[in-house]
């Protein structure tokens, strides 16, 4: 029974998996990775714009709900005072004449 074993990798072995070989010229791939960074960039840019609209946006509706919850509450409270009014009121007045 044969049995294989590992082989221990030379020095320049090791170093060539680390560092990957480029068949294209550099100046090609200067190109290439600096335009790949600027779409990069210009991706992040436009999520920081998109993130900032929507936390404008979101404040502003959190500024809006909490405006018309106090408008509502208001209201309500009003119409509580105006019932109680009412009630006192009838409360107060004579009974009806009955027929």
């Amino acid at each position: 029974m044969l049995r294989m074993e590992p082989r221990a990798m030379s020095q320049s072995e090791a170093s060539d998996q680390d560092t990957p070989s480029y068949r294209s010229p550099a100046r090609v791939l200067a190109r290439f990775f600096e335009s790949s960074r600027d779409l990069w960039k210009a991706k992040y840019k436009e999520l920081q714009q998109r993130i900032k609209a929507f936390r404008t946006e979101l404040r502003d509706l959190r500024r809006s709900r909490n405006r018309w919850r106090a408008k509502a509450e208001a209201l309500e409270r009003k119409i509580q005072e105006l019932h109680a009014k009412l009630q006192q009121q009838v409360e107060q007045s004579p009974p009806a004449p009955s027929r």
